[in-house]
């Protein structure tokens, strides 16, 4: 039986969606001046940008 696997470029496409929605997160907590949002979001972009790296 064959796995239904996600492509590299299809897991590449889940990513940049998702960093696109956490930069989004991130400047309205810049524009809120909500430190504790804007520390979480900063980690979840780094994080997303290391498992683009492959």
């Amino acid at each position: 039986m064959e796995e239904m696997g996600m492509t590299n470029e299809q897991y590449k496409g889940m990513l940049l969606d998702e960093l696109e929605d956490w930069q989004e997160v991130k400047e309205l907590a810049e524009e809120a001046g909500n430190e504790k949002i804007l520390s979480k979001a900063q980690k979840q972009i780094d994080k997303i940008n290391e498992k683009l790296k492959f």
